[in-house]
C-alpha cells in the first residue's frame, strides 16, 4: 500500500487501519510525516530502509528472487493495493494483481529502454 506522505493525517491512518499492513517500510526522512502505527489501532514493525540497523539487515538478504510456482503464486494473486477517492469521501482500496502490473510493464518497456 503505497502512502503519500503529504495526505492529512486521519487519510492515512485510515488507510492503515483498513489495509491491515504487516509493516510499515520508509525512510528516516519521512518517518515523522507518517502517522504513528499506534495512531491507526496498529502494532506493525516500521523499517527504515536507510536505517543503519534496518538498512544492513536488509542488505544481507539474498539478491535471488525465488520461483513464484514454488512459491505457490500466480498472476492473479495480489501485487498491492491503491487508495483512490471514493464516492463517500473516504478513500477506497483498490486491489492490483500481478497480470494487471506485467502487463503494465509490458505495454511501457520501450519507454524505459
Amino acid at each position: 500500500v503505497p502512502l503519500d506522505p503529504s495526505y492529512p493525517q486521519e487519510r492515512l491512518a485510515y488507510m492503515l487501519q483498513d489495509s491491515m499492513p504487516v509493516a510499515l517500510l520508509t525512510q528516516t526522512g519521512m518517518q515523522e510525516r507518517l502517522p504513528a502505527a499506534a495512531e491507526a489501532g496498529l502494532t506493525i514493525p516500521v523499517l527504515l530502509l536507510d536505517g543503519e540497523e534496518d538498512g544492513a539487515a536488509m542488505a544481507r538478504q539474498t539478491s535471488h528472487n525465488p520461483d513464484p510456482a514454488q512459491q505457490g503464486l500466480t498472476a492473479r494473486h495480489l501485487a498491492y493495493v491503491i487508495y483512490t477517492s471514493g464516492s463517500t469521501g473516504m478513500p477506497k482500496g483498490v486491489m492490483v494483481q500481478h497480470e494487471n502490473v506485467l502487463r503494465l510493464f509490458a505495454a511501457t518497456q520501450d519507454r524505459f529502454h
